[in-house]
């Protein structure tokens, strides 16, 4: 006795996903057009240049994750996949009218990156499911990392790292005998003023940091807690840092005159960078340590209750 064929159509599963191209070449063909919107924004911002890195790491992340990606998932209700289809094409339509009819703002580009991760998130459930998109869904927020902030959101953050760096500037040069006033972002000096712009408030070591931090924890650390543990470590890092930059920029200025801090601007910015790379990768080892060290712990407490347990229940 013998079988015939089932004659309906075999469901998508993960075994298929690399020899049908239709599985993963819309997804990949919205990113390219997504990263290709951005690189305008990478090339005439400075805040931004690292952008080019981010997709690169975006890619390694996609590939880390895929000999482990889910094949058992089952696609998703129509309505979900298409609920986030429709949430993001005005937020689509509204970053390219505003283009071509103004100019090209970070509004427009963090429009744009949300609309087009409803898309991407959209025919990944349809086409997979759950599971697939909750796989990789680090690596498609990750990408934000190099969007664009829009000035609502920019400006504050600008303005309120500029008065932290100032405030501990003034309170740190009064402490060594050194009277200095704040003047909004400027330090009055007995000699000179020292401005702390927009460049020198720590926004690109913060940004930096931010990116390493995220992708180092993802790649070291396992439970959610100790990766936004990192991920706080490393912005402190950075503001340690850039408060350190700028207070040896104002003692500079103290000592020498305004005049030699275009000597040694730029050399004491590599050096924040440096600082905060090395005291993140101390970080990413001392925080592996600890995990490792709490699960290790965790498991030999589970044991014990285990063996407690065990031994009450045998009988006399």
């Amino acid at each position: 006795m013998t079988s015939s064929p089932s004659s309906s159509p075999a469901r998508p599963n993960g075994a298929s996903w690399l020899s049908s191209p239709a599985d993963w070449a819309p997804p990949a063909l919205f990113a390219g057009w997504w990263l290709h919107n951005l690189r305008f924004h990478w090339s005439e911002q400075a805040e931004f240049n690292f952008g080019y890195i981010v997709a690169m790491l975006v890619g390694f992340l996609v590939w880390d994750r895929w000999p482990r990606r889910p094949l058992d998932d089952v696609p998703a209700a129509a309505w979900k996949s298409w609920g986030l289809v429709l949430l993001g094409f005005p937020l689509v339509l509204f970053s390219e009218l505003y283009r071509h009819a103004l100019v090209r703002t970070p509004s427009s580009a963090m429009a744009l990156s949300l609309g087009t991760t409803c898309f991407v998130a959209g025919y990944i459930l349809a086409r997979h499911g759950p599971k697939t998109l909750r796989h990789f869904l680090f690596p498609i927020l990750f990408a934000f990392v190099s969007v664009p902030i829009p000035n609502l959101v920019w400006k504050p953050i600008v303005v309120g790292l500029q008065g932290m760096v100032s405030f501990f500037d003034v309170e740190l040069l009064n402490l060594g005998g050194i009277p200095a006033v704040r003047e909004g972002s400027i330090i009055r000096l007995p000699r000179c003023r020292v401005g702390v712009d927009e460049a020198c408030s720590g926004i690109r070591s913060l940004q930096s940091s931010v990116m390493v931090a995220l992708f180092i924890g993802d790649q070291t650390l396992r439970r959610l807690g100790w990766k936004v543990f990192f991920l706080v470590a490393g912005v402190a890092l950075a503001i340690l840092g850039n408060i350190g930059r700028s207070l040896y920029l104002s003692l500079t200025a103290h000592w020498h005159g305004p005049d030699a801090l275009k000597a040694v601007h730029d050399s004491a910015g590599w050096s924040v960078l440096v600082f905060t790379f090395v005291g993140l990768a101390g970080l990413a080892w001392l925080a592996g340590r600890l995990e490792a060290a709490a699960s290790r712990h965790a498991a030999e407490s589970e044991a014990s209750a285990e063996d407690a347990e065990s031994g009450n229940g045998d009988p006399e």
